[in-house]
């Protein structure tokens, strides 16, 4: 199981009467004084979003895709929202201005689907009410092909065959559901359920998430939406609260993926990714990389070796491949030359206008190596985005903006001397691709030592 709990880049609020909730007002009782809106960014190709009102450019919060911002406590009233993104010059580009009408004890959730290229901006409102042991349940689906899907949901513990149908979920309609099981307060129980999914009228099961917990007494709005990042043929749900936490959840059955990166110049490799079961080996050619394998989830027994050097070798390292989750593995040579391997989960967002980069350090020579992307108009002094400080044997990763990069990997020594490791041509980090940058050694490059970009 996965269960992500990610966090929406809270901006600074400005304005007087504008302020923010925290997750512990979910159990706030006191609606009817004030209005409160939301923003939550469902456009499965949609960059960071920011919203905020016009009047003093008063800046709320910001949201990626399948996040949200905080909740903003407000007067009520007309007021004018803007949201935006920024590009690679560091430009606003104005998406959507609309005047918002903020009502006393509701919520607004704005929210973000379609194609980012002409978004549509949805408002769904509710009044909020006091609850107590008891939650409120909304649904909405933001899939980009306009599916539906029948919700179903049972007690934790109980099969499919005892879930209840909760209603079709349709794209963009905004519905509250109905508890199948009501007290003398007809809204579900808090407690832990598990949530199906299936096409409309068919009983065939196309997601089924773990154990939930719905420990708030809170309105909860689930989201139906695309799988993004390196994975991008399934479905997803979000748990949206009135704070700042989606809680995201996977198809316990959703299988996996990873490839796999061979940076020896001089050896081709031979590998297994074992589970319970034996599989076929696989080879990889020296400084090239596999496509993406599609795997069932589980943990797995990573071993490898040169076709050409028995000695090279190692076995049994372990990989886990959780469900609904890419992971790339890189196969170099370590301290006393030793055959080891890195791996690290890809990311999750869309690649499109921003690009989450991973760079690993694997020359053994350097500690601690900085790595600059540099475009036409800096230098290493004046470049924006710096990866610094990548440990032999790591990786870390980076957001930017799709542009050109010239690519400079540097080592400071402890007398302040810096030692160029090597540095590329401008690069186009203009694919809808997660990428990779490795920094390794070469028997080709002048320095002895090369940057790889891999995609």
């Amino acid at each position: 199981m996965r269960s992500k709990v990610s966090f929406a880049l809270l901006g600074v609020i400005l304005a007087s009467g504008l302020t923010a909730c925290s997750s512990s007002d979910d159990n706030n009782t006191e609606f009817s004084s004030s209005g409160y809106i939301q923003f939550y960014n469902g456009s499965a190709n949609s960059a960071v979003t920011t919203m905020r009102g016009t009047e003093e450019t008063q800046v709320l919060a910001s949201a990626s895709y399948g996040d949200v911002t905080s909740m903003i406590q407000t007067e009520t009233g007309n007021t004018e929202i803007e949201f935006y993104r920024t590009d690679s010059d560091d430009q606003e580009v104005i998406l959507e201005t609309r005047d918002i009408d903020l009502r006393n004890g509701e919520k607004t959730l704005v929210m973000l689907t379609g194609d980012f290229d002409t978004p549509t901006f949805n408002e769904y409102r509710f009044e909020r009410k006091e609850l107590e042991d008891h939650f409120r349940l909304f649904a909405v689906s933001v899939v980009t092909d306009q599916s539906s899907y029948d919700l179903y949901m049972s007690d934790s513990g109980a099969p499919f065959s005892e879930a209840n149908l909760l209603a079709t979920v349709n794209y963009e309609n905004f519905e509250e559901m109905t508890y199948w099981a009501p007290d003398e307060d007809e809204e579900f129980n808090e407690g832990t359920y598990t949530i199906y999914l299936t096409e409309p009228g068919s009983t065939d099961v196309i997601f089924e998430s773990n154990t939930v917990s719905f420990q708030f007494a809170t309105e909860y709005v689930l989201v139906i939406r695309n799988s993004s990042g390196a994975i991008q043929n399934g479905i997803e749900i979000d748990l949206v609260l009135n704070s700042s936490t989606v809680s995201n959840l996977d198809d316990v059955n959703a299988s996996a993926q990873y490839r796999l990166y061979n940076s020896l110049d001089d050896h081709d490799i031979e590998f297994t990714l074992e589970g319970n079961e034996d599989t076929d080996p696989m080879q990889v050619n020296s400084n090239a990389k596999t496509d993406f394998q599609d795997i069932e989830f589980g943990d797995y027994r990573l071993s490898a070796t040169s076709t050409s050097d028995s000695t090279l070798t190692f076995n049994n390292r372990l990989v886990t491949l959780n469900q609904g989750e890419s992971k790339a593995i890189l196969i170099y040579q370590g301290a006393n030359d030793k055959l080891t391997s890195l791996s690290f989960d890809e990311s999750t967002q869309p690649q499109v206008y921003d690009k989450q980069v991973v760079a690993a350090n694997l020359v053994s020579d350097f500690v601690d190596v900085d790595l600059y992307f540099v475009r036409k108009d800096e230098t290493i002094e004046s470049a924006e985005y710096l990866i610094s400080s990548i440990d032999f044997g790591e990786a870390k990763s980076v957001t930017l903006p799709s542009d050109f990069y010239e690519l400079v990997a540097v080592f400071d020594d402890n007398e302040d001397t810096q030692i160029l490791l090597d540095r590329t041509q401008l690069l186009g980090f203009d694919e809808q691709a997660n990428y990779i940058i490795t920094i390794e050694e070469s028997l080709d490059s002048p320095t002895g030592y090369k940057i790889s970009l891999l995609y």
